[in-house]
């Protein structure tokens, strides 16, 4: 639920669908990630709307918008660096994502290799703010 009288789905057709509850009517339809195969993550507040993808990465949408507004692509990191690097991998999908409710421009996301990330539409994290702000 995006509001008292809005529903949000995921499809597997690649699509997120925002629907009004009160007409029973289908508002608007979102595309810009890929979703055919698993479950990719899907969160709401009150005006966006996050999404994993079979891409590895993660899309925002502004619920007025169709198109993503945003898109972040998790890397892995190198064993023998520990350095962040680009992972072609088509079997890699975020399976999870979740708005911080009391910061509604503060996401955590996590893929299905277990890689964790936290990211914020306003301003950079730093791991010693997160107990403060989320915790």
């Amino acid at each position: 639920f995006a509001s008292g009288t809005e529903l949000v789905s995921a499809c597997a057709d690649s699509t997120i669908k925002l629907w009004n509850l009160e007409t029973a009517t289908l508002e608007r339809t979102f595309s810009g990630h890929t979703n055919d195969r698993h479950f990719v993550g899907l969160s709401v507040n009150q005006d966006y709307i996050a999404c994993g993808s079979e891409e590895n990465a993660v899309y925002g949408y502004y619920k007025a918008i169709p198109k993503p507004f945003v898109q972040y692509r998790f890397a892995s990191q190198d064993p023998l660096t520990g350095e962040d690097v680009q992972d072609d991998d088509e079997t890699v999908f975020i399976s999870s994502v979740c708005w911080c409710p009391r910061h509604p421009t503060m996401l955590v996301a996590a893929n299905s290799l277990g890689a964790i990330k936290v990211l914020d539409l306003a301003e950079p994290v730093c791991e010693s703010d997160l107990s403060d702000r989320c915790g």
